[in-house]
Order: structure tokens, then C-alpha cells, then sequence
């Protein structure tokens, strides 16, 4: 884990620097790593994610199972075999559901600008431009734009809540 090394040894493994990247560096890593952004996907429509949960491998057995019991007579048991998948279905859908609006909020609470330093300057730049092993320069209330390491700080207070739904 990057956060047990020395700084000297997380600037060697992301061949990185304290003066930081060359535009040469930069460019390369973008071709290599492309842009610092969550992927679009394409958004299910929330009909489809609830057929997908009812029709999951162990929801299929869940239902040939009810459909057993009935024709072997257990009607009750077949009803709440049913009922247990519907429920659970329903379960299913509505912490799926959530999830992507959590991550819809995410995206647009990330910010569009960082500093960095980059060949020994400090430069204000796009958040989906930062590659690894750039510099970051963070100061009380900015939200920080990628996976980050911090190599120096001074009365560090870190606010989660955005990652653990507390308010």
C-alpha cells in the first residue's frame, strides 16, 4: 500500500518529483492512463434493473422451486417461496437503484479545477487532466479530484461524509 512508503520511495514508484511532471511526462501519461474521469455508462432504465434482479440464476431457482411446490401439493410453501423472491427482488433493485444515484451525485460534486505543480510551477488546471504522479496543492474546503497520497500536511481535518452518506 502506496501510504506505508517514504515519500522519496512514492515519488520513485510514480516516477514522479517534487517539482513535478514535464509537459513531456504528462502527455505521455495521459495517452497511457487517458482522462482522470468516472466512466459514462449508459444508464438501465429502472424496469430493467428490477427483470435483471427477478431473473438473476439464483432467483430463477428461487421461482422453479415455487412452482415445485405447488404442483407437489404445497401451495403455502409455494407462496412464500414467491414471496420471499419478489421481496428480495424488490431489495435488490432499490439498493441498485440508490447506488447510481450515489454515484450520479458523486460525479457532480467533483470539482472541475485543481492545482497543481507541474515543472516546477504551480498551475491551476482541468480535474479530468491530472494524471499520476502529478502534484497536488490542497487547501482548507477543496475536494480533492483523484486517488491521492498526501506527502505533507499541517492540521489535517479530512470531512468523509460525501463517501459515508453522513450528514
Amino acid at each position: 500500500m502506496i501510504q506505508q512508503h517514504s515519500t522519496e520511495n512514492v515519488y520513485s514508484a510514480l516516477e514522479s518529483r517534487p517539482v513535478g511532471l514535464t509537459p513531456d511526462e504528462i502527455i505521455a501519461r495521459q495517452v497511457s492512463f487517458g482522462k482522470n474521469r468516472i466512466t459514462e455508462k449508459k444508464g438501465k432504465h429502472p424496469f430493467f434493473i428490477f427483470l435483471a434482479n427477478m431473473t438473476s440464476m439464483m432467483a430463477i431457482l428461487l421461482w422453479v422451486g415455487g412452482v415445485i411446490a405447488i404442483i407437489a401439493q404445497m401451495p403455502e410453501l409455494g407462496i412464500a417461496i414467491f414471496a420471499v423472491n419478489l421481496i428480495n427482488g424488490v431489495f435488490s433493485f432499490w439498493q441498485e437503484f440508490r447506488a447510481n444515484k450515489a454515484t450520479e451525485a458523486l460525479k457532480r460534486m467533483l470539482p472541475s479545477f485543481c492545482r497543481v505543480i507541474r515543472d516546477g510551477q504551480e498551475q491551476q488546471v482541468l480535474a479530468e487532466e491530472l494524471v499520476p504522479g502529478d502534484i497536488l496543492l490542497i487547501a482548507e474546503g477543496d475536494k480533492i479530484s483523484a486517488d491521492s497520497r498526501l506527502l505533507m500536511s499541517s492540521d489535517l481535518q479530512v470531512n468523509q461524509s460525501t463517501l459515508t452518506g453522513e450528514s
